[in-house]
């Protein structure tokens, strides 16, 4: 990943040049740390055309190649987490108010981040971005870890779309020693506390004195995709007849079976093999692969 540095007078930028950089970058998905730096990715040939475009009108522009580091691995210390909300069940059930308390007998500041719509409501924030775009934005907050709470149909399920998220990410899953844990159906007999990252074990402890869960560390297959020419065939993981299919956030279709696959060609869903496709549904979703969808199943 690269960070970008630049700067311009505003009498030398007379044509706009640095607003249609921002554009450009905006467009990129980069992400803005400061009112002239960005994280990005990747530079392609236009926002080339446009750097080249902002030095000739006399601003100065930096790239540097971009190797994240969290303030927890440098201190060895836990003093501020981000609690990354994706069911509203955590809020009914009192979960997240146990885990909140307990964090600040623990002297552990916290930032509530909901990550769907129905839990936005909550703390009446409109959520419009995907998982992974907030797990990223999360990632570069003034925090020493991540706690995701998320109640799936079932743990398989849940670590699944957790999984396919964090996959999606472009800075956090960067963040290889970068404290990362997922509670999972907590309340339920087969929840457990999921470590993606480097074990943190102060946070774990702590996790597991409010939930009583057992720790999961997840090595599964994420991806089952075959090409066919200009097709695309992803299978979906724990289907079950009568799930909902969400992809990216929309409902596209049903289960008829526990085999269920979807075909896409050109970005775009075009039917689902063992299950029922809502056409103009899936019309709304465009991708570059199935690899990069989010999907999940629910009741």
């Amino acid at each position: 990943m690269y960070l970008i540095l630049y700067d311009i007078e505003g009498k030398k930028d007379p044509h706009g040049i640095r607003i249609r950089l921002v554009r450009r970058l905006k467009k990129l998905e980069a992400f803005q740390l400061q009112k002239s730096s960005w994280i990005i990715d990747k530079i392609d040939d236009k926002l080339l055309k446009l750097i080249e475009e902002f030095r000739e009108a006399g601003g100065s522009i930096k790239i540097l190649e971009w190797l994240p580091r969290s303030l927890s691995e440098i201190t060895g210390k836990i003093k501020k987490i981000a609690l990354v909300i994706t069911s509203v069940e955590i809020i009914s059930e009192k979960w997240y108010e146990k885990i909140s308390n307990l964090l600040r007998e623990k002297n552990i500041k916290y930032i509530t981040i909901p990550a769907g719509k129905e839990v936005g409501k909550f703390f009446l924030k409109n959520i419009d971005k995907s998982l992974s775009r907030i797990l990223d934005e999360v990632s570069l907050m003034d925090i020493d870890g991540i706690i995701i709470l998320n109640n799936g149909r079932s743990t398989e399920s849940g670590i699944i779309y957790i999984a396919q998220a964090i996959s999606n990410t472009k800075i956090l899953k960067n963040l290889t020693n970068f404290p990362l844990i997922h509670i999972e159906r907590i309340g339920r007999k087969d929840g457990g506390i999921i470590v993606w990252n480097e074990e943190n074990n102060e946070l774990i402890n702590i996790i597991k004195e409010v939930t009583g869960l057992s720790i999961i560390k997840p090595s599964i297959e994420l991806m089952n995709i075959s090409k066919i020419g200009s097709r695309e065939i992803r299978k979906i993981h724990c289907a079950m007849p009568g799930d909902k299919i969400i992809v990216n956030d929309i409902c596209i279709g049903i289960c008829l079976s526990d085999q269920v696959y979807l075909i896409a060609e050109n970005g775009k869903i075009i039917d689902i093999i063992g299950g029922k496709l809502n056409k103009k549904a899936a019309r709304k979703i465009s991708f570059d692969s199935l690899s990069k969808v989010i999907i999940k199943t629910i009741r």
